[in-house]
């Protein structure tokens, strides 16, 4: 029926209507409790997490602080800036250790625990089993019990003083319940208090790193047995040719043990990539008229840095400059007399032993004088949520077995030859500690020379100046002398004729006091003219010092300013000797044609905003990978994928490397060159588009701040991780160095200049100072990045004046 007009109403109908109203109302009111609900939820949990969040912030470092040490009732100052600077006031220099531990502690305490627990192999106790594999090589190593020796026989002011670190570190972390810092909560663990050993380790995982060339041993070893001994003259330079002949008498015993297994278990932190800058001009060459001495050390890029800067005060010293956290010394910097900085020297001090397995006992190993018993000693890892690791470690004469390793599953391993390491800092013997203690009293180049006498590892190229005027240089360590070889491959260790005879006199060691020509400089490039024996081979190419050379070979008086801007300096030496090979190939594009040209008109500058370093650093990763990878295979990730002074020698002296030997067709190198750039644009226009702004270098060159914790967590990794755009290349001197990985048209860097430092020593309170991306490691705090902006706008950080 349809109805028009009026609708009639029934009693049914309006019951109907009634209930209607009623359930939307009821469900309104439902749906207003579940709303009121959600949102009171939703605010409880908005304030309990910002609770904890200002609970959490309430332990961050004040501005001013005074402690009052118990063991002598000593007042310490300690003022922040606006930076988080801090400047500790002291009566003593024990009492400024204990100061600079609290606030190590108070910043830093979660990195200083998590290496503690890297070097002493106990991360499995916190992270569980993908933390075994580093942890059983630290065992293996036994660096906790190497430093508890090294401790006891240290002199007793160099005991007093890390005894007062670990006292200013223990006094904050039991300071009270905000003590901690996020991490410790999130993985559900305490503070273990610290020992003045623990100090040790650090110095003993820096030395891993810098001196852990024994990694490029079973890199070369793996080559030779791949590669004929003439493509070695290629690969390595400065390779050296006893090698095939050691190759050749080895390849049984080498055959018997696994090398990519070995080299595969070793931790990244091994022999990682580290390079540095240092300088230092004499009066005559600057416009204070005293000495400007300048630093920046090229590390891996991480959250926090691996740089602490501080300055404390005492009665009768002032020391200012970068610490790092874990120790009571100011590795890089300035006391009221002499100014001092570093690189790595990139020496050989740790060589790998081919040890024989008594055949009539497997227990034993042979040496010169018969057969000897390996040492043995059972370790226990702990392992969170599951059963302690057991593991045996086996030593001999020269080290810890670390072929060991790669039969860890074994209860006896199999091989007839096993691999033992030998390292100078292996040793209980190390006085590195009294050197570092001795550094920062030095009022002149004697007592520096004297202090660094003690030094162990690793081996640095220090550059000093003085308030007097003077400047100088030295590359202190314990090199060992071999008896026969170089170090470069692994070698026998049962007849002696390779083993270690010496140590090179301290006075017989590189050294410089007032050159003639006012200037030193050093960039992990070779030291020594000629052929001197003792100190390393595979060097840094020279890109970088030449390129500083340039720069202060210039006609003027240099001032501090002009110090930050060749620190800043983007130039690319590799890309002004690769480059004009494009003018001589034919391209199969227009427009590989037209950014050919603009490469050839571009002055090398790897700068942020630019296009050209995109295009040259895609077409050098192409020609790198072509030429390279047919003849290395696996191998060509291990061997490294930036090479572009073996590059330049192949294009000019080896043009068969040119020739793929997996093709019939007959290459040449202006072929491969076209290829290499024709391939690279295509890839760039498929990725980016058309040239244009988004082809910008800062685009894609970034360098990535990770957190060793935080970066685990989906959540928290967006705020805690940085990946700024970075300027330079692993060649310039403003150094942020690029891998290659598949992803096209992306260069991540994960190492750079983690810290720069210029000194006029006519103002030693005006040095200079950056490091990045902050002072602080704890994601509460404002200083946690707060310094990423002043890093990439070249800004500097200096303490206040008195």
């Amino acid at each position: 029926m349809i109805f028009r007009g009026r609708a009639e109403v029934t009693p049914r109908a309006c019951r109907m209507c009634l209930m209607s109203v009623r359930e939307i109302g009821f469900r309104k009111t439902v749906l207003r409790r579940v709303l009121v609900g959600v949102a009171l939820a939703l605010f409880i949990c908005v304030a309990a997490a910002g609770s904890v969040l200002l609970w959490l912030r309430g332990g961050l470092p004040q501005p001013s602080l005074t402690l009052v040490r118990p063991e002598t009732n000593a007042s310490i100052l300690v003022t922040r800036d606006e930076a988080g600077l801090p400047t500790i006031e002291a009566p003593t220099a024990d009492d400024g250790a204990f100061g600079l531990g609290y606030v190590h502690a108070q910043d830093r305490l979660f990195q200083m625990d998590l290496a503690r627990r890297y070097g002493a192999g106990r991360l499995s106790q916190w992270f569980g089993r993908p933390s075994l594999g580093s942890d059983r090589f630290m065992r293996t190593l036994g660096l906790s019990g190497l430093v508890e020796k090294q401790y006891r026989q240290l002199s007793a002011p160099v005991q007093g003083m890390l005894r007062s670190y670990a006292d200013g570190v223990n006094a904050y972390a039991m300071s009270g319940p905000r003590a901690l810092s996020p991490e410790y909560y999130a993985l559900n663990v305490g503070f273990e208090h610290w020992r003045p050993e623990d100090c040790l380790l650090w110095a003993k995982l820096i030395d891993l790193e810098l001196t852990g060339n024994f990694r490029d041993e079973l890199l070369h070893a793996q080559l030779l047995r791949k590669l004929p001994p003439a493509d070695l003259d290629v690969l390595f330079p400065a390779y050296p040719r006893t090698a095939p002949v050691v190759l050749e008498r080895m390849r049984a015993e080498l055959d018997d043990i696994p090398l990519e297994q070995i080299y595969a278990s070793l931790p990244d932190r091994v022999g990682a990539f580290e390079a540095s800058n240092n300088w230092v001009l004499s009066g005559e060459r600057t416009a204070s008229g005293k000495p400007l001495l300048a630093n920046d050390p090229h590390l891996k890029f991480g959250i926090p840095s691996a740089w602490y800067l501080a300055r404390v005060k005492t009665p009768t010293e002032t020391l200012a400059g970068a610490s790092a956290p874990g120790t009571p010394f100011i590795l890089i910097g300035h006391n009221r007399h002499i100014a001092w900085g570093i690189t790595a020297t990139r020496s050989d001090v740790a060589d790998l032993f081919i040890e024989k397995v008594d055949a009539a006992n497997r227990e034993a190993y042979l040496t010169p004088d018969g057969s000897e018993p390996f040492e043995r000693r059972e370790e226990i890892i702990a392992i969170k949520g599951e059963a302690p690791v057991v593991m045996t470690v086996r030593s001999t004469r020269h080290g810890p077995v670390i072929s060991d390793l790669a039969e860890f599953a074994k209860q006896v391993p199999s091989a007839d030859h096993v691999l033992s390491l030998q390292a100078t800092w292996l040793g209980s013997e190390d006085t590195s500690p009294e050197a570092a203690w001795g550094l920062s009293r030095a009022q002149n180049w004697d007592e520096f020379r004297q202090a660094l006498r003690k030094l162990t590892a690793p081996q640095q190229n220090y550059v000093y100046a003085d308030t007097s005027g003077n400047i100088g240089f030295i590359a202190p360590a314990r090199i060992p002398v071999r008896s026969k070889g170089d170090g470069w491959l692994p070698v026998p260790g049962w007849d002696g004729k390779h083993d270690w005879s010496a140590i090179v006199p301290f006075d017989d060691l590189p050294a410089s006091f007032n050159p003639s020509n006012g200037v030193i400089v050093t960039a992990n490039n070779k030291l020594q003219e000629g052929n001197y024996p003792f100190l390393a081979r595979d060097w840094i190419p020279p890109f970088r010092a030449e390129r500083i050379k340039e720069l202060l070979g210039r006609d003027q008086k240099f001032s501090a300013d002009d110090m930050g801007d060749i620190q800043h300096d983007t130039v690319s030496l590799a890309a002004r000797q690769l480059v004009p090979f494009l003018s001589e190939v034919k391209l199969s594009t227009s427009l590989s044609q037209d950014l050919s040209g603009r490469l050839q008109r571009w002055d090398a500058r790897m700068a942020a905003d630019r296009i050209e370093p995109l295009i040259f650093s895609t077409w050098l990763k192409e020609l790198n990978r072509s030429l390279l990878q047919p003849r290395l295979g696996p191998l060509y990730q291990s061997y490294g994928s930036f090479h572009p002074d073996v590059i330049y020698l192949i294009l000019t002296q080896h043009p068969d490397w040119c020739d793929d030997p997996a093709t019939s067709e007959a290459e040449t190198c202006d072929t491969r060159i076209s290829k290499a750039f024709d391939l690279a644009v295509s890839q760039l226009v498929a990725r980016l588009g058309q040239p244009s702004e988004r082809w910008r270098w800062g685009d894609a060159h970034h360098a990535i701040f990770s957190h060793p914790l935080w970066s685990r967590v989906p959540v928290i990794a967006g705020l805690s991780n940085f990946e700024p755009a970075a300027e330079g290349s692993t060649d310039t001197i403003s150094n942020a160095a690029i891998s290659f990985p598949n992803d096209v048209g992306r260069f991540p860097s994960y190492f750079g200049s983690t810290l720069r430092m210029v000194v006029d020593l006519a103002d030693l309170d005006a040095s200079r100072f950056m490091i990045v991306p902050g002072q602080s490691g704890n994601l509460m705090s404002r200083h946690y990045s707060d310094l990423l902006p002043s890093w990439q706008s070249r800004q500097w950080l200096q303490f206040k004046k008195p």
